[in-house]
């Protein structure tokens, strides 16, 4: 794993908590990284569909999903440990905590990345139910068709996953391409584009 590599995601989470690029957090970002990989256990479940499941013919995901040939829904999570760390962090050392967190976001999403690049080519990003105005509650659809209980997620009355470094996407097969902001269905409404940032690196 490369540091630079995450380096602009973790300052995009940072961001909104107030905290500045310096190379002081340069370093805690680093020490951070290095714990997070000793820590996390990062498992992926996901399942492919020839045809999008129902709750997935509304918009935003028809939208989205428009010229694919197919959908995976794939939940992924870095385990219980993270969480566990986070929140005695949120006791002792706040301002780790913080760090710590948003470190873990972005690791997330780059594991989550580089395992979908060994899925197949040609895949969309993914889209998670909050995104664009679709609903939290359509968590219970992807949760009813992978069971993700038998990779330690679960979902509580109040649509939060349990550990909370867990993600639930929606991807498209074919017709799919790298990230962009010209063709993303935030575009209008994105609060990175608004701040002049991007929510993934320029290199991708």
């Amino acid at each position: 794993m490369n540091f630079s590599d995450l380096r602009p995601n973790i300052y995009n989470y940072l961001g909104f908590r107030g905290v500045k690029e310096s190379p002081e957090t340069d370093s805690e970002i680093k020490s951070c990284l290095e714990e997070l990989e000793t820590l996390a256990q990062f498992n992926y479940l996901y399942k492919a569909f020839e045809e999008p499941p129902e709750f997935l013919k509304k918009q935003p995901y028809a939208g989205f999903l428009r010229g694919s040939g197919g959908v995976i829904l794939s939940v992924m999570t870095l385990g219980a440990g993270v969480d566990i760390r986070i929140n005695r962090l949120n006791r002792t050392d706040m301002s780790r905590a913080v760090v710590l967190d948003a470190c873990a976001s972005a690791y997330l999403e780059y594991r989550s990345d580089e395992y979908e690049r060994s899925i197949g080519e040609n895949l969309s990003s993914r889209f998670c139910p909050g995104y664009g105005g679709s609903p939290l509650s359509d968590l219970k659809f992807i949760f009813g068709l992978l069971h993700p209980e038998k990779i330690g997620v679960t979902l509580s009355e109040s649509l939060f996953m349990l550990p909370a470094k867990s993600m639930a996407g929606v991807i498209g097969i074919g017709g799919g391409g790298k990230k962009s902001c010209g063709g993303c269905i935030m575009l209008a409404d994105c609060t990175y584009r608004k701040e002049g940032r991007r929510c993934f690196s320029q290199t991708e």
